[in-house]
């Protein structure tokens, strides 16, 4: 018989191998995986199909109405289901997207029709409509995007030469600009003013720079307006080429022309009894050649008549059945959109599964290398990519040395102690600080402080600068303690007794004394006198004094700061004290060990936290709402123009274009599917960042390893 007493000890058992645990941790991991993998495919699943070309179909409502556009989702709530439709035309109906519950539709099932274009547009939106007519030649409907295409082509010749020519005139503003800095650097130098000189164009008892600098100004204005009159002409006569294509559309919305006696049965069949009022309502003449009519039914109550006038254009017109033998008759409405603003067009309703690949890979292309439109609802995310890159390269540059050097000279050359424990508990509580705390320190340091005080010297800092001879005997008195400093070094180190009580006195005292002398170096630049900034001609518009690229970049390397010191300690600590004891014992110095056994042996550890310090840099976005990314940014922070690297401009970045889109954006609705495609952009970085730093250290320690043997 089995007791009470077997079953306790059965149970002490089962609790004693520990496998209840087993299944608890097991379950916790499993859930763990199951909320990560369910993250990833939704935001994998909206970010593909978000580019994916859909069908436009249009529904009939209760009241008659229509609606129509590309369905983007359909979800079941209070009993009904809401279709998320885009409708594009945002220019005519003011909208994107619209909701639509299936309690409003007269017909469920939705009719597309096969003659519909889709037309991507740089300003706008999505255009949605049938082609009717091109402004600058006569085609039918099979010829539509040949002639479309062509069109295109010569279109981007004349925008290729637009830009050519805005660009020159933007060389020449700038030399204008670059000329009127001159006269204002001189004025601050010499302390005169120049406006009357220049307005009135006399030199007399002006210096030879100002007048130099008149000349330059007046030299330069004279040529910039004969170019400018010959650049002006061009881009007119250019424009004027430009707005001669244009594409004219029938919009499927609806107009109501009137009402049309005819009985329902006869028009659902496709039969038009009386062609010459029909003829006479929809403003078509009807004579011997009457044109040819053909009637389809859309819905239940709802038809398309399509007419061939003697032009060889279709006219479509939608006719509602109002009784048995009254119909209401609608036209629709026209628009017409210039050739030089479609960026790519097809008819989307008729694209096979290959055409639909090769729209699905264009945008994909445009999306990657493209410049937004539509504030970044539309096109592509080049410059937020561009970037990200740019900033988290000169991040981790930053980062880098600093982050490694500190946590070097922590784990191999500080004495252990109190003070080395407390720098250990500060570095870890600064890795859990907020980042937009951060934000705010970059923000007021770096912007404000160290920005100001390079573009306008101390007082654009917010510092008084002192008097020049208190700043004189300052700097002689730093001179003395710098002096002081080196003497104490070169005593303490000349100390006999390694472990003295004067050795540490004066290790202490010449610790104490280099501080002063850096505190003294630093107060001495915040309160020179001599020193007006580089950039004094150019405020109050302040080019270091604001958020830029160079801020953005040294605020997140504060932010990832911690995380590469704490990983290299780590990988650091994780050498073998073996390795090093046999490095001492071969006759290897402290710094020879360090550099040939210590840190190859620790480099995979060290690159994998560069790597992942890296990752989070590109995926903060809290300090770059304060320091340098706005949502849209027409010149690139790394570009082909001298000198090449703009540290003083802002930036597009790409965590920031996502909150910008999800959160501040016009319509932020409709900005959503663009969101989920950025949010996937994003995550496929970081994880080629991760995977990057994997398979370094694997080859890294494969490598060492072999060297061993």
């Amino acid at each position: 018989m089995i007791g009470p007493n077997s079953k306790r000890s059965a149970q002490a058992q089962i609790a004693a191998q520990g496998e209840p645990m087993v299944w608890l941790s097991g379950g916790m991991f499993a859930i763990a995986c199951l909320m990560i993998l369910s993250l990833l495919a939704f935001v994998l699943w909206q970010g593909l199909w978000t580019l994916w070309p859909r069908n436009y179909s249009i529904y009939t409502r209760n009241d008659g109405s229509l609606v129509g556009g590309e369905l983007y989702s359909k979800h079941f709530q209070d009993g009904q289901n809401k279709l998320y439709l885009r409708v594009g035309n945002y220019d005519v109906s003011n909208r994107h997207f619209a909701y639509v519950s299936s309690l409003e539709l007269a017909d469920q099932t939705p009719w597309a029709d096969p003659d519909l274009w889709l037309v991507e547009r740089k300003e706008w939106g999505n255009l949605y409509g049938f082609p009717k007519e091109l402004s600058w030649t006569k085609t039918t409907q099979d010829h539509f995007a040949d002639q479309v295409t062509q069109g295109m082509r010569e279109t981007a010749k004349i925008d290729r030469q637009l830009a050519q020519a805005k660009n020159e005139l933007k060389r020449i503003d700038g030399d204008i600009a670059e000329a009127r800095l001159s006269i204002r650097r001189v004025e601050l130098a010499e302390k005169v003013d120049l406006q009357r000189a220049v307005e009135s164009g006399s030199v007399e008892g002006l210096s030879p720079a100002a007048r130099r600098a008149i000349g330059q100004l007046a030299d330069r204005n004279r040529r910039a307006d004969d170019a400018m009159v010959q650049i002006n002409e061009r881009i007119a006569e250019l424009e004027a080429k430009r707005s001669e294509r244009s594409v004219l559309f029938e919009l499927p919305i609806a107009q109501e022309l009137g009402t049309l006696t005819a009985p329902w049965s006869e028009l659902s069949a496709g039969v038009v009894g009386d062609v010459q009022a029909f003829a006479k309502l929809i403003g078509v003449e009807s004579n011997a050649s009457s044109p040819a009519i053909s009637v389809e039914p859309v819905g239940k109550e709802l038809l398309l008549c399509k007419v061939a006038v003697e032009d060889q254009s279709i006219r479509r017109f939608w006719i509602r059945r109002l009784g048995e033998t009254t119909c209401s008759v609608s036209g629709l409405q026209e628009h017409t959109i210039l050739l030089a603003d479609v960026v790519r067009f097809f008819p989307t309703n008729r694209l096979g599964l290959f055409q639909r690949l090769g729209v699905y890979a264009g945008r994909w292309w445009e999306f990657l290398s493209g410049a937004p439109r539509e504030a970044g609802m539309e096109g592509g995310f080049f410059p937020a990519i561009w970037g990200t890159v740019v900033m988290t390269i000169i991040m981790s540059m930053a980062v880098m040395p600093f982050g490694v050097l500190a946590a070097l000279y922590m784990r191999e050359y500080a004495k252990r102690g109190w003070l080395l424990s407390l720098i250990r508990i500060s570095i870890n509580n600064l890795a859990g600080v907020p980042s937009i705390v951060y934000g705010v320190f970059g923000l007021s340091f770096f912007c404000y402080i160290v920005g100001g005080y390079i573009d306008g010297g101390p007082k654009k800092a917010g510092f008084e600068p002192w008097p020049s001879a208190v700043w004189f005997s300052a700097l002689g008195l730093l001179a003395l303690v710098s002096l002081a400093a080196f003497a104490v070094a070169v005593l303490s180190g000349q100390a006999e007794a390694r472990r003295s009580p004067l050795r540490s006195m004066l290790r202490w005292a010449g610790g104490l004394l280099w501080l002063a002398t850096l505190v003294g170096i630093v107060w001495l630049l915040i309160k020179s006198p001599h020193f007006q900034g580089f950039y004094q001609a150019q405020l109050p518009n302040p080019t270091f004094g604001k958020g830029c690229l160079l801020w953005a970049a040294l605020t997140l390397a504060l932010l990832t700061l911690p995380v590469v010191i704490v990983a290299t300690e780590e990988a650091l600590s994780a050498v073998p004290n073996s390795l090093r004891e046999g490095s001492y014992a071969c006759g290897a110095g402290q710094w020879q060990t360090i550099h040939r056994i210590v840190l190859p042996y620790a480099r995979p550890g060290i690159i994998t936290g560069f790597i992942l310090a890296m990752a989070r840099g590109a995926g903060e976005v809290a300090p770059m709402m304060l320091v340098g990314a706005i949502p849209l940014a027409t010149d690139l922070p790394l570009d082909g123009e001298f000198p090449f690297l703009h540290g003083s401009r802002s930036f597009m970045h790409l965590g920031f274009q996502i909150y910008s889109l999800g959160f501040q954006s016009q319509n932020s609705e409709a900005a959503k599917p663009m969101v989920y495609t950025a949010t996937l952009l994003l995550l496929a970085i970081v994880t080629l960042l991760n995977q990057t730093a994997i398979w370094l250290r694997a080859n890294l320690r494969k490598r060492f390893q072999s060297s061993q043997f």
